[in-house]
């Protein structure tokens, strides 16, 4: 009887912690899947901001989709790559060494929040507006949608324009009130 008692207790410890760890197998499992997306969009986004950073049109062809959007300070620059490649090149035609690092990614889902600054030595043309010779930082946040392949989709960003600006030299004047 003694012995029955034991095997059945040795039954159910087995049962108990079999089935536990079946459930912690399949959250280590599902933690890691989460792990891994995670690390893979933040390098996405890393390398996202080194192709604008390195001006590299190939690079940027890898990692986004070819009907991406961009979003900038609420008006849409962008409706596809080859948008995308010439803002860059906008950008670069002003600022040849312009650079832009991230301060802070943050993920949810499949959204990366990143937090950067920009900074480049204006010595081209910003369209219509002349070169200064005077570098210029400015701070922004982008946020990054990306597809199931992890390829960016959408891209909403902000950033201090005027405050670039400035930085440049140039100064708002008042309206001329009548």
């Amino acid at each position: 009887m003694g012995k029955l008692k034991f095997n059945l207790f040795a039954i159910l410890v087995s049962l108990f912690f079999s089935c536990k760890d079946t459930n912690t197998l399949e959250t280590k499992k599902s933690l890691s899947k989460i792990s891994t997306s995670e690390t893979s969009l933040k390098k996405t986004t890393k390398t996202y901001l080194s192709a604008w950073s390195d001006n590299d049109t190939v690079l940027l062809k890898m990692i986004t989709s070819n009907k991406l959007v961009r979003n900038v300070n609420g008006e849409i620059l962008s409706a596809n790559q080859s948008e995308l490649f010439e803002s860059m090149q906008f950008w670069h035609r002003a600022m040849p060494d312009f650079k832009m690092v991230d301060k802070e990614i943050n993920i949810i889902g499949n959204r990366t929040y990143v937090n950067w600054i920009g900074t480049g030595t204006n010595t081209g043309m910003f369209g219509d507006i002349p070169p200064t010779g005077k570098i210029a930082h400015t701070v922004g946040m982008s946020i990054l949608t990306f597809d199931d392949e992890a390829h960016i989709v959408h891209e909403s960003v902000v950033f201090d324009n005027l405050g670039l600006l400035k930085e440049w030299g140039y100064s708002i004047s008042s309206p001329i009130m009548e």
